[in-house]
């Protein structure tokens, strides 16, 4: 069972001394109006965009991908550490 957020909301005030119930009732007032006055935002990135960046982002992906050579942890410690 889902609770809505006014009635999440109403269970933190319930528990809040009063002075700080209205800040948050404020803070809340706040965040609707901004909501309802911001402006809804139009699409950014056009469809060759969009599909050019998800083209990079499979290319990147891709490397992990990739079997590089066989790697020992001994010569990588005695690169970095010298040979004992």
């Amino acid at each position: 069972m889902s609770v809505s957020p006014e009635g999440r909301l109403q269970k933190i005030l319930d528990r809040l001394p009063s002075h700080e119930q209205e800040e948050v009732l404020d803070f809340a007032e706040f965040l609707v109006y901004r909501q309802r006055t911001s402006p809804i935002p139009e699409e950014c990135l056009s469809e060759e965009e969009h599909a050019r960046l998800v083209a990079v982002l499979d290319a990147v992906a891709a490397l992990s991908l990739e079997t590089g050579p066989a790697v020992s942890n001994r010569a990588h410690d005695a690169d970095l550490y010298g040979k004992p």
